[in-house]
């Protein structure tokens, strides 16, 4: 009992008396705002982390749960999570002692002889942690985990936006489509009045001509609204973990959405609520560990070995067997030196990276606001527009009927309506995808103090 309070005096004393190389984690300091520059981004209201609830739409909330759960970019990112965890558990193993068993057997029975012979040996080995090294390794580990975690959660935030952005961009598609369609009927028709009043000698064949040009460009641009239709319905299904052909989607108009109202708060708290900013932390905290461990590689290491103390439980030969442990690096052609400063210069490139993703976050934000509150203004002008040009359509076509008025001014009015019912759809699905990366650049309702607790209990093991 006294030899291995002994060894394990000396050995606690060793370990304490090391020297840990790892410095503090400071996170690289960014210039921050104090506010928005666009009106539309002030306020201080919390976004609701169910955001996509707030257009109010039952088919919009169906796809986004189905996506959540069966996305296969969420689910391989799930498995990343599940390979870094079972490497911290590896980063942390040389905190532990290592044990091993090594057994023989030999049969050298003849004639003569009947010799049987079976040995064992078990062996415990423990690298001392004299400069932190082996508690940097599993700190690195450890932070490249919670990093892979807060990947997932950008990434399901990149999900969830894309499948708004793709779903409004499909009933705009569908929207458009309709009024291509109709369009269509209404060229059809002045077409057979152009007709009429050639046939009784008030038209030209120019007219006709024309119009037959109109009706044509009516139908391709038909087709090729169908044809986009086909394309956003395949990249949904995409985006919901499914087959295109296996796509459903419950009837739904455009013009039912309805568009929310965002507050953001300040600038600052972008640090807290952005999953791709704490992503960076994360990867910087490992690379800060990577630096010690680095650091640690240019001084002594010491193995003790159980078998090698306990064959000579004097102080004079355990003195012995921790010197024979104990492994200083000479020369390593460079190799250590080489290791230490690609640590410092990963280190360097993560803290630019981390810079440049905060002030891009700032960017988006704005950028954001900026597009919805133009959009915003020029719906508004666009739906008047929209309802005068409709109105200008009708009274050219009743007074060209009458020959009051040139076909000239009939054409005029055809373009005008067709050209502004699509500005007007475009402007509303500008509003409703700039609110979508609205949710998107404010975290989309995540945030670090909601995830703390799940974080931790994410954490590996020993």
């Amino acid at each position: 009992m006294k030899r291995q309070e002994r060894i394990g005096g000396l050995a606690m004393a060793l370990a304490i008396a090391g020297c840990n190389l790892q410095t503090d984690y400071r996170r690289p300091p960014v210039d921050t705002p104090d506010g928005w520059r666009q009106a539309a981004a002030t306020g201080a209201a919390q976004v609701d982390p169910q955001w996509w609830r707030t257009f109010a739409s039952a088919e919009l909330d169906r796809l986004m749960a189905q996506a959540l759960a069966y996305n296969n970019d969420l689910a391989a990112a799930e498995q990343r999570i599940a390979q870094a965890r079972a490497q911290a558990r590896i980063a942390g193993a040389g905190l532990w002692p290592a044990a091993g068993l090594n057994a023989s057997y030999t049969d050298n029975r003849n004639e003569l002889t009947d010799s049987q012979k079976a040995s064992g040996q078990f062996d415990i080995a423990y690298e001392v942690d004299l400069w932190g090294a082996n508690r940097a390794r599993r700190d690195a580990g450890s932070a490249r985990m919670l990093s892979r975690i807060f990947a997932r959660d950008a990434l399901q935030l990149v999900v969830m936006a894309d499948v708004g952005q793709t779903y409004f961009t499909l009933l705009a598609i569908r929207e458009r489509r309709q009024i291509a369609s109709d369009f269509l009927d209404t060229a059809t028709a002045i077409l057979g009045i152009i007709e009429a009043r050639q046939r009784a000698g008030a038209a030209y064949a120019l007219e006709v001509a024309q119009q037959k040009t109109v009706q044509a460009n009516a139908r391709a641009s038909l087709d090729l609204l169908v044809q986009q239709q086909i394309l956003a319905e395949n990249a949904l299904a995409i985006l919901l973990g499914q087959a295109p052909q296996q796509l459903a989607l419950a009837p739904a108009a455009f013009a039912d959405l309805q568009i929310p109202q965002i507050g953001a708060e300040q600038p600052a708290a972008l640090l807290q609520r952005r999953p791709d900013i704490g992503q960076l932390e994360m990867e910087l905290i490992a690379a800060n560990a990577d630096i010690a461990a680095a650091r640690a590689a240019f001084y002594p290491k010491l193995q003790l070995s159980m078998n090698s103390l306990l064959s000579s439980p004097q102080p004079g030969g355990v003195a012995v067997a921790l010197a024979a442990g104990l492994a200083q690096p000479l020369f390593q052609g460079g190799r250590l030196q080489g290791a230490f400063d690609n640590a410092v210069a990963v280190n360097a490139e993560l803290a630019e990276t981390y810079r440049k993703t905060v002030l891009t976050a700032f960017k988006e934000v704005e950028d954001a606001a900026a597009t919805y509150a133009n959009s915003g203004r020029r719906l508004e002008a666009l739906q008047l527009a929209t309802e005068q040009a409709k109105l200008a359509l009708q009274i050219s076509r009743d007074r060209y009927r009458l020959g009051a008025v040139d076909y000239q001014a009939l054409l005029n009015a055809q373009s005008s309506y067709l050209n502004s019912e699509n500005s007007r759809v475009q402007a509303r699905l500008e509003v409703l995808l700039a609110q979508v990366l609205m949710y998107k650049a404010l975290g989309g309702g995540w945030s670090l103090a909601d995830q703390n607790t799940d974080l931790a209990d994410r954490a590996p093991g020993p």
